[in-house]
């Protein structure tokens, strides 16, 4: 079944479909460092390449919603809640650079994940990101992802097995954080981690 992209807002922040005017936009932050430190945006990303992007996401897709942010009549971001079975998904974003220490992407995520809870109906809701990505963890703890684990050898990044942090909120969690960020704000040296499995030889 196709995924349609409703528009969603909470009264200053809007996410709806991808459009051409987007296309600039969208290039400049996958062309912005630190994007590129964070995501497999490829590296010699060029314009033509952000035109097919914004072509391919702006209609609807089988087993994703891509939304576009909108604030103050401008392009923000973008938000990508990925269906990977079983009655969940799970989430994918970046913030425009000039976007960036507003909170307008946790807000965006807090409506996709009241789409997919009390529209689509889904169970679970997971995010991922590379260790360290203490920006992106930031932005899903508002809406009360817990304290991610970190996973060794977790998510592909530029030819490599990197350590990758993962979280989920269920349907039955509440979406506001359970404790204040500066609990979590050395989060990445108290991570509870998953230790390699070894072979018996080793």
């Amino acid at each position: 079944m196709s995924f349609q992209i409703p528009l969603l807002s909470d009264g200053t922040l809007t996410l709806r479909p991808h459009r051409a005017s987007d296309i600039g936009p969208v290039y400049s932050r996958s062309t912005d460092p630190l994007t590129r430190q964070w995501t497999t945006i490829p590296l010699e990303y060029t314009e033509s390449m952000a035109a097919e992007y914004v072509a391919a996401i702006a209609r609807d897709q089988e087993d994703a919603i891509s939304w576009a942010l909108e604030a103050d009549g401008a392009y923000a971001g973008s938000l990508d809640l990925r269906f990977q079975g079983a009655n969940s998904g799970n989430l994918g974003f970046v913030t425009a650079p000039e976007h960036r220490g507003r909170g307008l992407m946790s807000r965006a995520v807090a409506l996709a994940v009241a789409h997919a809870f009390d529209d689509l109906g889904w169970d679970v809701v997971t995010w991922t990101a590379n260790a360290g990505n203490t920006g992106s963890y930031k932005t899903v703890w508002r809406n009360g992802f817990p304290p991610p684990i970190a996973i060794p050898h977790f998510l592909p990044h530029r030819g490599k097995m990197v350590e990758g942090w993962i979280s989920s909120l269920t349907a039955q969690d509440p979406r506001k954080p359970a404790e204040p960020w500066a609990e979590w704000a050395d989060v990445a040296g108290r991570l509870p981690r998953v230790s390699p499995v070894r072979q018996p030889s080793e």
